[in-house]
């Protein structure tokens, strides 16, 4: 059997300070990737806080 595979790409992309309350997100402000990758730096040299960034994509397995 032939499987059908859709992949939809990355669904959320969201960065969280572990030691304060700032976050940051693609769907804040439409904050591209790259924005939320040079505020993730920007926050981390500023404070000196360490922030995990957490990705999710998506794929659809069918059959074809």
């Amino acid at each position: 059997m032939k499987i059908k595979v859709i992949r939809h790409g990355l669904m959320h992309y969201h960065a969280q300070c572990d030691d304060c309350d700032w976050e940051c997100a693609v769907y804040d402000n439409n904050n591209s990737h790259q924005d939320v990758r040079n505020l993730i730096r920007k926050h981390v040299k500023e404070t000196k806080h360490r922030v995990s960034l957490e990705t999710g994509s998506a794929i659809d397995y069918s059959p074809g």
